[in-house]
């Protein structure tokens, strides 16, 4: 399973093995209607972006103002190294190990997120948006594969940029998987 390589920054090693992909199975409770429990065996895998951020274009940065050594380099592309990100990054696992209990919404685009509130640094209760994409897996250990595309807290100046809604619409996180598994597309609420 694919792992990052740690990251050093000014003598201290940023540790990126939670991040390292893992099978997870997630049940499906029966129903009272008769259909039996249903187990999924998914395989979750993190994407850099998790732990990096891009240049922020509404400031005017470019990735030659940020010092060379926080550029995290992947065979795709370059990135910045980013603290808090990294910090936040530890929770995944757990949160994805844990998303069938919580709401899963629509992104603009055709992934899904979630989001979960955490407390950061300051004690302060923020969001933390998660977005993933699922596909059928090609191993046959698995059924479904789901990619965390990226994982941030929202900047606050998000809406005053953008002025569009965060959160969208919730679809159940088993109505993912089981749509996922037949081929068939879920319809984005307008």
């Amino acid at each position: 399973m694919k792992a990052f390589p740690k990251f050093d920054y000014q003598g201290i090693e940023y540790d990126l093995t939670h991040l390292t992909a893992f099978s997870c199975d997630y049940i499906q409770p029966a129903k009272s209607d008769g259909t039996a429990e249903k187990r999924y065996r998914c395989i979750i895998e993190f994407s850099s972006h998790c732990f990096t951020r891009g240049e922020n274009k509404r400031k005017g940065e470019k990735l030659s103002d940020i010092e060379s050594a926080l550029h995290y380099v992947t065979a795709k592309e370059t990135r910045i190294f980013c603290f808090e990100r990294y910090q936040v990054s530890k929770m995944l696992p757990q949160i994805m190990r844990e998303i069938s209990r919580n709401k899963c919404y629509f992104t603009s685009a055709d992934d899904k997120f979630l989001t979960i509130s955490v407390t950061d640094k300051n004690g302060k209760k923020v969001d933390y948006e998660i977005y993933f994409s699922l596909q059928r897996a090609k191993s046959p250990k698995h059924d479904v594969h789901i990619y965390i595309n990226s994982a941030y807290i929202r900047d606050g100046d998000y809406k005053e940029n953008h002025g569009t809604k965060v959160r969208r619409k919730p679809v159940g996180f088993f109505v993912l998987l089981h749509n996922t598994l037949i081929n068939k597309r879920i319809k984005r609420p307008k």
